[in-house]
């Protein structure tokens, strides 16, 4: 009985991996029709059952799609799609040799923070604002904006920890997802005196939204300033996913 069950998954991934290696090599474009289900039986010598198990790994995996009564399709790959990582003071062009917390606020939510927030926040928020050097030069500035919720955790007891934002993040991080943005902008007064930029200068202003993936509620923003010469962005066309990997 093991022995039958071992061939089975023999078989169901010969099939998969030839199928999947006719697509990377070009045998199969997108859009391509693949052959008939008793061909396919014939030339792999497996049963329907065996078959479809196979086909059905590779439609998951994005490769192939079905169209009932015609048959099975090659996907058409998503060419435009680029990915680039950002990891915050990781990512900047230079060795960081500090990164100092220069001031943590508890205030009154304004107008502007509750846009940035949601607009679901009343009451107080807190806005945490750090600086990352190099070689003793401000090289960016970051100012993290986040709802204030007494002692959810004490948050009076963690406010002057640095990473708090990150540890904010790390509870519950498959429950999260993460938006950002990218804009080269002109430096706003205060922080081109706190990173001794000239008037006007372009910055880089990277912008980091977390949520709740059920709620969508917004659980911090920052804003991310950095010298124009201390950071580029390059991308690159995603590999394949290691979710839909087929083992």
């Amino acid at each position: 009985m093991h022995e039958v069950k071992a061939m089975t998954n023999i078989l169901y991934m010969t099939v998969v991996e030839d199928l999947k290696d006719k697509i990377m090599k070009g045998i199969y474009q997108p859009g391509d029709m693949l052959k008939s289900e008793s061909e396919m039986m014939k030339e792999y010598s497996v049963s329907r059952m065996t078959l479809r198990k196979s086909l059905s790994l590779l439609s998951n995996a994005g490769y192939i799609y079905s169209v009932p009564g015609k048959g099975h399709f090659v996907c058409e790959p998503e060419t435009d799609l680029y990915q680039f990582r950002f990891q915050d003071y990781d990512s900047l062009a230079c060795e960081i040799d500090k990164i100092k917390l220069t001031s943590v606020k508890i205030e009154d939510t304004g107008d502007k923070v509750r846009d940035l927030l949601g607009g679901g926040v009343t009451g107080k928020n807190v806005v945490l604002e750090r600086m990352a050097f190099c070689a003793k030069n401000p090289v960016a500035i970051e100012m993290v904006y986040f709802p204030y919720v007494p002692h959810e955790p004490v948050i009076e007891e963690k406010l002057h920890f640095a990473n708090y934002p990150k540890a904010l993040e790390t509870r519950n991080l498959f429950a999260l997802k993460k938006e950002l943005s990218v804009q080269l902008v002109d430096v706003p007064e205060e922080v081109g005196e706190k990173l001794q930029c000239n008037q006007g200068e372009p910055v880089f202003l990277i912008t980091k939204k977390v949520r709740k993936k059920d709620t969508n509620a917004i659980i911090s923003v920052s804003k991310f300033y950095i010298k124009k010469e201390y950071f580029s962005i390059k991308a690159f066309t995603p590999e394949e996913d290691d979710s839909k990997k087929i083992f």
